[in-house]
Formats: structure tokens, C-alpha cells, sequence
């Protein structure tokens, strides 16, 4: 008997009569389905083979040895299977540790490397002057892949991401609220935030237990972000937060490469409606904020307010609508353009995002470096001593009624620069062009863009000889030193921000940030690390950074466990 008791189905000359027919006709389109994939795959890495190859061909620069089927793969391989270091370690380092074992190859702070399928085709340039070619003299866009990393979360549709008109109208609606002025008048509300992390750390250090400290910076810079971009209490802090949940969760979804991890989130056939939902809590979240920024708007209350991305935005369309504070009333909510919403949206989750997660980390590496370096600990704390006076109970109140006492702390700034330095989170990832060459500024040796990525490799550059005196060392006073002494940083060689137009919008907000949290932990509390006797160290150091995947900077190693101490403990 036959599956349908219907006459026999005619489909493009194809005679369907029974399930067999059917399971036929799916297997020959799955196989032939598979045979243009593979097909591809072929033509795409002989593509990208012998583009590589006319690198040392064409223009006589050299390169590792280079394999026809796995290109530079192997002397990755070979290079963490040596295990001279753990193999979690940060994979921005490659290029730094490639240049301990090929010292001839990147003299010239450049180095081709092909690891596709694996990564894109990669230049790793560690040059500040070459860096410099691709931000600065002539901004590239940003990679591809950058985008298709994002898109998910954000359409594209924000500072990090974006190009062109669209770029430039948005970042400059944004710049006035990261002016230093407009900071500064947001750092009480920084401190009611930070009061809370303080009074944490104080119960750990009564109870004595070992925490991650991560985590706490984590929920801590969470919140101040919260004020700066939205002028709302988050409190990630004391209670589970629905965005906080969902943002870190959508990050988790984040494609960094084609490893299996990341190929199986990839092609999950369930990933669009999961990271969907994720996108409509964020967004459910967020309105109501939106539409209280509306109502202050159209109240007055905003010009009198110190102001936040939200309120910036907001004012920005309602003016270029017609709408001001005198022609609607207050109970009214203007009903805002889907286009708008949506792009603002975007643009407060990727804020959210790149504000809270290199903060927080960069605050729990400088108590790493407090811990490997009592002399710097001892100066931080003798310069607050100096602007703040002894009284601990003072500190407060004294930043809440002069927050530009912040700006008077240069070793502070100092040490926050140099943990920056050796522990730069993320480096700039632009995309090559058809007739755009780096330049080497000594030897004049041209390097061609086109088909390649250029990875702005600040980590390495950070920690090479060639650009600082003593690279390994924690040494905050080469940002004090004057020109001419060996210590002073040279043009373009500090760019944990980026520089150029692309620079981050927000590295003003980071800073004033951490060195709040400073002024109000450094001299009150002692903190350890509390890693076990066995563990490995990179670098000397058990909380090296690391980066795992779903996550999109580089962090301490398990989350930093730490134990806390009070000391010179005053009421407060």
C-alpha cells in the first residue's frame, strides 16, 4: 500500500510515489548540500593559502614556514604544547610570546599569521607607529567579523560597531555626557554605589572567608554604569538583576571564533529565538527608563540634572521633533519614533557592556599589583593622605562636595595606567584595504592590507622592550616621568583605549570610576589573592589574565579569589 493514496506527485520531472522516494530525494539534497560546502571550503583555503604566500613572494617579507592545509596552525600547536605557560592564558599574548621564539620574525613588531579555518587571516601588528597608520593617520573600518560578533546583541547599531554618517551623528549626540564637567558632577552618585561594595568587602573581611573578588567589581561597575548611562539605581549589588541576566547571558552567545565551542552556538538552530528573548528583556528593561528620561524632559528636570547617555539621546530627538519641555504636557509621553527606540536601545546595551567588564577588571588587577608591590601601595595610600587628609570618615563627604579633588591624584592615575598597560582587555581588530600599506617607519618596508584583518596588538606592544624601559615591571612612575628620562612613555605607545576618532568614547568615565574605588578601598583595606600553592603562574603571577569563551575582555584567572583584611579601620 502505498504513503499517499493520491496520484503520483510530478516535482520537476521527479516521480514521488513512496516514503522511499522521499528519504532518496532528501539524502541526494543533504549530499549535494555537502558537496558545495565542502567545495567552498576548498576554494576559500586555497584562497587564503596562497594569498599568505604572496607575502614573503611578492614583497619579500618574511614569515613562520607555512603549510598548505593548516597554515600556521601548527607552530600555534607547538607553541602551547611546549608548556612553558598555562594554556588558558589570554590568546592576545600570542604575538608576545611568538616574538620570545621567533625574535627575527617580529623585530619589526609585525607578523603575518594564518590560522583559518580557525581565526581570519591576521596581521599582528605591535608597532605604536604602525598602529597608529590604521587609527589614527587613516582610520580603517572596523573587521567583518567585528560586526557579525555583535550583531546579535546590537544590530550594529552602536559606537563600537557602526561607520560613517551614522557613526559620527551618534557619537557626537553622546560626547557632552562623557565631558569631564558633566563626570564629574555624577561621581556623588558613583560613591552612594561604591559605599555598597565597600560595606561588602567589609563583612568578608569580619568573616574571614576567601570570595571572588571579580564578581563583586563586576556588580559594582554594573551600577555606576547604570547611573552614568541611565541615571537609574541598578542595584546589581544587593538583588538579581533581570538585564544584568540577560546581558550576560547574550554575551555568552558572542561568535570570537570558529573553535568548536563557538561553531556549535554557531549553527544551534535554536540560537536565534534564545538570543532573541534575551534581546526583548534587555529591552523591556530599558524602556521604562527611557520613557521616565521623556517625562524629566519634558518636566525641566533634566536641565537641571547632571546628564546621562538616556537623557542626551532623548533631548537630541525630541528637539529635531519639535518637542521641547513647554509644548507637551508632562503627563504626556510623546510617542517616539520605533527606528529611534530601537537604535538607543542598542546603543545603552553596548555601553552597558564595554562599561562595566574592563573596569571591573582592571580595578581587581591593580590589587594584584598592590599585593606583588608594597612600595606602590604605600605611595597610593601616602598621596591620599595628602588630599584627603587621615580621616577616612571625611572621604565622602569631602569628594561629594569637591569631586575634582579626583583629578588631583596623578600617582593614582599613574597606577591605573600601568595596570592598563600590562593588562590592556581588548585590542583594536580593523579591516585591510585594496592599496592600503602599513609603512615601517625605520626600514620603509610596505606591508599589504587587502584580504587580511589587522589586529592592533596593544597587549604585546604594552610589554615590548623596544617602547618601554623595564617592560615587565610595574612601574607607575614612567606615566610622571619627564621627556628625556628612560622612563617616559614615547607618542602612540599607550593605547588601551585605542587612539584616533575610534577611540573609546568612554575611557574619561573608567578612569574617574576606578579612581573613586580607589580613593575609598586603598587605604582601608589590605587584599590577597588566595590562589592555591600549585597553581600555575604566567609571568609570574597565579592571577594572570585569561580570556574564556562568552567572554569579550580579558579577566583575572577564577575570578580572582581573594581574602580581605582592614586596615587603619576608622568609623565611616
Amino acid at each position: 500500500m502505498r504513503l499517499f493514496d493520491i496520484p503520483p506527485l510530478i516535482l520537476q520531472g521527479i516521480k514521488i510515489e513512496s516514503a522511499g522516494d522521499v528519504w532518496a530525494i532528501l539524502l541526494k539534497a543533504f549530499g549535494g548540500i555537502l558537496l558545495v560546502g565542502f567545495l567552498k571550503f576548498w576554494y576559500r583555503l586555497h584562497q587564503v593559502r596562497m594569498q599568505v604566500r604572496k607575502i614573503p613572494k611578492e614583497y619579500g617579507i618574511p614569515i613562520l614556514p607555512h603549510y598548505y592545509l593548516f597554515g600556521h596552525i601548527p607552530h600555534l600547536v607547538k607553541l602551547f604544547m611546549k608548556g612553558d605557560f598555562p594554556p588558558d592564558v589570554n590568546g592576545q599574548a600570542v604575538g608576545y610570546l611568538l616574538g620570545k621564539e621567533h625574535p627575527e620574525l617580529v623585530k619589526n613588531g609585525i607578523i603575518y599569521m594564518d590560522t583559518w579555518p580557525i581565526m581570519l587571516p591576521l596581521i599582528r601588528c605591535a608597532h605604536p607607529d604602525m598602529m597608529a597608520q590604521f587609527t589614527q593617520v587613516h582610520s580603517l573600518p572596523k573587521e567583518d567579523f567585528l560586526r557579525r560578533e555583535f550583531r546579535h546583541m546590537t544590530e550594529n547599531e552602536d559606537l563600537l560597531t557602526s561607520e560613517g554618517p551614522y557613526w559620527k551623528r551618534w557619537r557626537a549626540v553622546f560626547n557632552p555626557g562623557f565631558s569631564s564637567k558633566n563626570l564629574l558632577s555624577l561621581v556623588p552618585t558613583f560613591l552612594e554605589e561604591i559605599r555598597v561594595f565597600t560595606d561588602k568587602l567589609r563583612k568578608q573581611a569580619e568573616s574571614g572567608e576567601v570570595a571572588d573578588f571579580l564578581d563583586p567589581c563586576m556588580n559594582l561597575t554594573y551600577d555606576v554604569i547604570g547611573r552614568a548611562v541611565l541615571g537609574e539605581r541598578l542595584h546589581c549589588q544587593t538583588a538579581p538583576n533581570r538585564f544584568k541576566w540577560a546581558m550576560n547571558k547574550q554575551t555568552s552567545w558572542v561568535i570570537q571564533d570558529n573553535t568548536l565551542p563557538n561553531l556549535l552556538k554557531l549553527i544551534n538552530p535554536f540560537r536565534v529565538l534564545i538570543t532573541t528573548y534575551y534581546n526583548k528583556v534587555m529591552t523591556s528593561e530599558l524602556l521604562p527608563c527611557i520613557n521616565r528620561a521623556i517625562q524629566e524632559h519634558l518636566r525641566g528636570e533634566s536641565d537641571t540634572k547632571p546628564k546621562t547617555i538616556n537623557s542626551l539621546a532623548i533631548k537630541s530627538y525630541l528637539s529635531q521633533a519639535g518637542v521641547d519641555n513647554t509644548s507637551q504636557s508632562p503627563t504626556v509621553i510623546p510617542k517616539l519614533d520605533g527606528a529611534f527606540t530601537n537604535q538607543l536601545i542598542n546603543h545603552i546595551k553596548m555601553f552597558m557592556l564595554a562599561g562595566h567588564d574592563t573596569t571591573a577588571s582592571t580595578v581587581a588587577f591593580a590589587f594584584i599589583e598592590f599585593e606583588r608591590n608594597p612600595h606602590v601601595l604605600a605611595r597610593i595610600r601616602e598621596e591620599h593622605d595628602s588630599v584627603f587628609g587621615p580621616d577616612l570618615s571625611t572621604v565622602e563627604a569631602q569628594l561629594c562636595e569637591s569631586p575634582h579633588l579626583l583629578n588631583a591624584l596623578p600617582y593614582t592615575l599613574a597606577v591605573l595606567k600601568e595596570t592598563l598597560r600590562l593588562y590592556t582587555p581588548v585590542g583594536s581588530l580593523r579591516g585591510g584595504e585594496k592599496g592600503f600599506f602599513l609603512t615601517h617607519p625605520e626600514t620603509g618596508m610596505r606591508y599589504p592590507s587587502e584580504g587580511w584583518a589587522i589586529f592592533g596588538c596593544s597587549w604585546w606592544s604594552h610589554r615590548d622592550e623596544k617602547w618601554w624601559a623595564h617592560a615587565d615591571k610595574f612601574m607607575p612612575e614612567r606615566f610622571l616621568a619627564p621627556e628625556g628620562d628612560e622612563l617616559h612613555v614615547r607618542k602612540n605607545a599607550f593605547r588601551p583605549f585605542e587612539l584616533g576618532p575610534r577611540g573609546c568614547i568612554g575611557q574619561e568615565l573608567s578612569l574617574l570610576e576606578m579612581k573613586a574605588i580607589l580613593v575609598m578601598t586603598v587605604r582601608e583595606m589590605e587584599i590577597r589573592m588566595a590562589y592555591g600553592e600549585d597553581e600555575p603562574e604566567f609571568l609570574g603571577c597565579k592571577g594572570y589574565q585569561i580570556m574564556e569563551p562568552g567572554q569579550v575582555a580579558g579577566r583575572p584567572k577564577r575570578g580572582l579569589p581573594v581574602t580581605v583584611k582592614l586596615v587603619n579601620r576608622r568609623k565611616v
